[in-house]
């Protein structure tokens, strides 16, 4: 078509659109409008796929239009076209509205596997589950509705299992490629137990999955430590297959194996001695360890407080800058006010370090957090899944309440902690127990009114180590107990 009768086409619509007024550019988008808002419905509910067939037919009758208007054909045949392409898209948005809600259970299941990345870790399942929601969408279309629920009934199960198997991916299959690597190593002769070892806790961890696929905590811990004992294994493979070839004796493997020993404990001073195997050498260190962090805690403590009186005398001196002309005035009542708050420490401090003598090391660790007292149940444990208190820590909660008695008139809340392994609603609950637990036997030994005695759950919410270790699990299975000095008694009020 030359340039002339396209020109000559352009003016005729324009005239038929009573718009003369517009540019030539223009008049394909305002002859175009209807249909293409249509066509954006219908995109924005994902109609291509859940509604195939009336997308389809849609499409068709658009690209038959577009085609028309380039080379110029018929203007009224072009607006048959259109109309029909906007009645298929509108057909198709009111199918695809009606898809979300025949097909919600199957479509969730479908978000919830390419949140995992099921298309890319497990692309055949992924690619049949989605065959199969297409049929569903298309039997929905021609009316067949009972077809169209077992269809997608079948589809679900399928992104069930994708999302299931990419889980699965995501935290085992590496640990599966490593315990390869280990039989064909034939590491089971070298390193039985910790190889055994691996392949149980990868197993572990896919039941867990399979039981609960969406509390993957406890999963994922178990598949990390899996790998590492596989990759343990492998090391300790090549590391005996390298002693054997060296032909080393047992007495040369047991000095080896006392080099670290050394070196850690030369860094702490300690004159380490193996005459009696490694015990006490690591026994030696450890107190010193923990020494060093009781020292770094007094020091924490101590600046804290610094931080206190420098923040009470920078805000002083603000306000008094604001009343220089007052200066002389206030600097009797000044010096009041930093004697009185220098008792106030010094008093708070003294009750703290009661509080602490009242408790081993291993008992309770003792912390001051502004106007907050807290006493950290470091030595009392649970049964598992229990809140039952055992009476072998009867005598670490009599210390708590004497404890109390330096504290007259405080709010006292018992709060319950644990780990991230279990759910997050079975952990609450038990924390909850555990808390309540404590509470009710403090209460039983008269030590607090019931009145100030409080007892809250958390959880898993509020971890003070990684849950990724045993230790920190350890750590965050927990009591505290938080005095706030700020109720009731005055901060300078003694101790009945």
């Amino acid at each position: 078509m030359n340039r002339k009768a396209i020109t000559a086409f352009s003016t005729g619509i324009l005239l038929f659109l009573g718009q003369t007024d517009l540019p030539a550019q223009n008049v394909q988008s305002e002859l175009f409008r209807e249909a293409e808002t249509a066509r954006a419905e219908a995109t924005g509910l994902e109609a291509a796929f859940l509604s195939p067939g009336h997308f389809q037919s849609a499409a068709d009758w658009m690209r038959k239009a577009e085609a028309d208007f380039q080379t110029g054909k018929n203007m009224e045949d072009i607006q048959k076209k259109l109309k029909m392409a906007s009645v298929y898209w509108r057909k198709s948005s009111a199918s695809a509205t009606e898809a979300r809600v025949v097909f919600k259970d199957c479509l969730k299941a479908r978000n919830d596997a390419r949140l995992v990345e099921a298309p890319a870790l497990r692309k055949a399942q992924w690619e049949e589950a989605e065959k199969t929601l297409s049929q569903a969408c298309r039997s929905l279309e021609e009316g067949d509705a009972n077809g169209a629920r077992n269809k997608s009934r079948k589809a679900e199960r399928s992104y069930r299992q994708a999302e299931l198997e990419a889980i699965k991916a995501n935290y085992l299959d590496g640990t599966r490629e490593l315990l390869k690597k280990a039989e064909a190593k034939d590491v089971r002769k070298r390193a039985p137990l910790t190889l055994a070892r691996a392949a149980a806790l990868a197993d572990k961890a896919e039941s867990q999955l399979i039981e609960n696929r969406y509390d993957t905590d406890e999963a994922r811990q178990l598949a990390q430590e899996a790998q590492y004992e596989a990759k343990h294994a492998l090391f300790l493979n090549d590391t005996l297959l390298s002693l054997e070839k060296s032909k080393a004796t047992m007495e040369s493997i047991l000095l080896a194996a006392e080099i670290p020993v050394r070196r850690i404990a030369d860094a702490f001073d300690q004159n380490a001695r193996f005459d009696a195997g490694s015990g006490a050498p690591v026994a030696a260190v450890l107190a010193e360890i923990r020494k060093r962090e009781q020292i770094a805690a007094s020091r924490e403590q101590a600046l804290a407080e610094k931080a206190e009186q420098i923040a009470a005398l920078q805000n002083e001196t603000d306000r008094m800058r604001s009343r220089l002309g007052a200066l002389q005035d206030r600097e009797a009542d000044l010096t009041e006010k930093m004697s009185r708050l220098l008792e106030e420490q010094a008093a708070a401090r003294e009750r703290l370090e009661r509080v602490e003598k009242l408790f081993a090391s291993d008992e309770a660790t003792i912390m001051r957090s502004g106007d907050q007292v807290i006493l950290r149940l470091t030595h009392i444990t649970f049964p598992v899944g229990k809140s039952v208190i055992e009476p072998g820590y009867f005598s670490v909660l009599a210390k708590v309440t004497e404890a109390f008695r330096e504290y007259p008139g405080s709010r006292i809340t018992v709060e319950g902690h644990t780990d991230s392994r279990g759910g997050d609603e079975a952990n609450l609950r038990l924390s909850t127990e555990r808390a309540e637990a404590v509470r009710e036997y403090l209460l039983a030994a008269g030590s607090v009114d019931a009145s100030r005695l409080f007892a809250a759950g958390y959880g898993e919410s509020r971890p003070i180590a990684s849950n990724d270790t045993e230790e920190g699990r350890r750590k965050n299975r927990r009591i505290d107990i938080v005095i706030e000095t700020g109720h009731g008694a005055a901060a300078g009020e003694a101790a009945p």
